[in-house]
């Protein structure tokens, strides 16, 4: 009759190997949700800029040269040059905008994104889009109801040609780093003001979308 030598586990050896499980993890999860959390923020904007430019490329198509284009205020061009080419889009409202900016037409997406344009912005000199990665019921450019500018809100200027860009693409991405990390600050009293993070999608568009690690994150 032959004796088999049964192998097992003690208790201690599995307490410790689960012990050695969990401290990795807790080492490694947070970076995993991390870097999960950068590339879904990526991907959200990298859509959107390439969804409206498809959208002004038909408007262009319809209409002529976007030089060409006629429209009064925001919701003007909106209606007549985004409305008839974008899909997907839930709700719209017109909305009052402070500092840099005058109104804008707002616009959210069934995936919980969403867009404000306005025709006017001072701070680049030409029509802008900003980019919310989520929905937010006070989406008037305020940081105070954002958790994470950098994260969360990310503006692009619309150009000569017609297209959407991010904005001073041609300032060094040094200067476009200290820009998406600084708050503006009021031209007057100097004080800090809510708005601010401008150059925060021309960094990520620099770095190849994607969220290096000296990104504000």
């Amino acid at each position: 009759m032959i004796k088999l030598n049964k192998c097992a586990f003690t208790l201690s050896e599995v307490l410790i190997t689960l012990g050695i499980i969990g401290v990795v993890a807790a080492v490694t999860l947070p970076t995993l949700i991390a870097n999960y959390q950068k590339q879904s923020t990526v991907n959200k904007i990298k859509k959107f800029y390439t969804n409206i430019n498809q959208v002004l490329q038909m408007a262009i198509i319809d209409n002529g040269e976007y030089n060409t284009w006629s429209y009064e205020n925001s919701e003007d061009f909106y209606k007549k040059y985004i409305e008839p080419y974008i899909k997907n889009v839930d709700k719209t409202s017109f909305i009052y905008m402070h500092g840099d900016f005058t109104s804008g037409i707002k616009f959210i997406f069934s995936d919980g994104t969403q867009a404000i344009f306005s025709k006017t912005s001072n701070f680049v000199g030409s029509p802008v889009f900003i980019f919310y990665t989520n929905t937010h019921k006070h989406s008037d450019l305020s940081s105070k109801y954002l958790k994470n500018p950098t994260r969360e809100r990310f503006y692009f200027k619309l150009n000569a040609s017609g297209v959407i860009e991010p904005p001073n693409l041609l300032n060094t991405r040094e200067r476009n780093l200290q820009s998406c990390k600084s708050q503006w600050r009021d031209r007057l009293t100097d004080e800090q003001t809510n708005n601010g993070n401008i150059d925060c999608s021309t960094v990520i568009y620099k770095d190849g979308w994607k969220i290096a690690p000296d990104y504000p994150w």
